[in-house]
C-alpha cells in the first residue's frame, strides 16, 4: 500500500505549473530515493501514463487526456460549474473556486480570478492539504471525525498536535453552519470562505471565494459568505437535476 500511495503521489506531481519533471525533482518532492523514483516512473511508463520528454524529464502521456475527459463527464465543469464561479468572481470582485477532494488531498476543479486580485496557491489541478483553508476544511468536515483522525494519522510529516486538535474541534461547527472561513491558512494575508456542494446527502465539492484580508472587512465578508452559500445551494440543486 505504501508503494502504491507513492506511485500515485508521483502522478499527482504533474500539474499545469509542473508539466515536466526530472527524476531528481520527483524523488525530492515525494521523499524517496532516486532509484525508487526511476522504479515508479518505469511502472507509470509501462501503464502508458507518463513518457520521456526528450529533454531529460518526464511528462504525462496523451492517454491521461482520456481520464481527464472521464472526470469532466462526472463533474460537468463547462455547463454548470464554470458559469457559477465566473458570476461569483464578478459579483464579489475576488477569486472564486470549486474545490474537490481526491483521496487525502484537495484539488481545484475550476477557478475564475479577476486581474487585480492576489495570486493564490490554488490553481486548477493543484494539490493541497485538507486541513488548511476554508474549502479543504469543508471537504474534511464532510468526511466525519473518524475519517479526519485517520487522515491526520496518515500525513507525513504529521502536523503539530495543537494544529490537529484545533482543526478537529472546528469541524463540527463547519458542518452545523454549512460554511467555513479562514485567514492566512494557505496563503499569507488571504481571507476565504467556502460552502459545500451537496447532492443526495453527499458533499461532492466546495465553492469558495478568496481575496486579500486588507480589503475584506466584516460587513463585506458577511456579504461574500451569503453569496457563496447561495451559490453552493444553487449548484447543488443544478447537479441534483443533472444527475437525474
Amino acid at each position: 500500500m505504501d508503494s502504491a500511495r507513492r506511485v500515485l503521489k508521483v502522478l499527482l506531481l504533474f500539474t499545469g505549473k509542473s508539466a515536466e519533471l526530472s527524476v531528481e525533482e520527483i524523488a525530492r518532492s515525494v521523499g524517496i530515493s532516486t532509484p525508487s523514483a526511476y522504479r515508479f516512473l518505469s511502472l507509470l511508463r509501462e501503464m502508458d501514463m507518463v513518457e520521456e520528454s526528450g529533454r531529460g524529464g518526464y511528462v504525462l502521456s496523451p492517454r491521461m487526456l482520456l481520464l481527464a475527459r472521464s472526470a469532466e463527464q462526472t463533474f460537468p465543469v463547462s455547463t454548470l460549474v464554470r458559469p457559477l464561479v465566473e458570476r461569483l468572481s464578478r459579483s464579489t470582485g475576488e477569486a472564486a473556486l470549486v474545490i474537490r477532494r481526491v483521496g487525502d488531498f484537495a484539488t481545484c476543479a475550476e477557478m475564475s480570478q479577476p486581474e487585480h486580485t492576489v495570486r493564490l496557491s490554488f490553481e486548477p489541478g493543484h494539490i493541497m492539504s485538507l486541513h488548511r483553508g476554508a474549502g479543504p476544511k469543508v471537504l474534511l468536515a464532510a468526511m466525519g471525525e473518524v475519517w479526519a483522525r485517520g487522515y491526520f494519522g496518515r500525513l507525513r510529516p504529521p502536523p503539530p498536535e495543537a494544529e490537529r486538535e484545533t482543526v478537529l474541534s472546528e469541524l463540527p461547527g463547519i458542518t452545523d453552519h454549512g460554511w467555513a472561513r479562514s485567514e492566512s491558512e494557505v496563503d499569507e494575508g488571504v481571507w476565504a470562505v467556502a460552502a459545500p456542494i451537496v447532492v443526495a446527502g453527499k458533499v461532492l465539492a466546495a465553492v469558495s471565494v478568496a481575496g486579500p484580508q486588507f480589503r475584506i472587512d466584516e460587513k463585506r465578508g458577511e456579504d461574500i459568505m451569503r453569496q457563496v452559500v447561495a451559490g453552493a445551494a444553487e449548484l447543488s440543486d443544478s447537479l441534483s437535476t443533472w444527475r437525474l
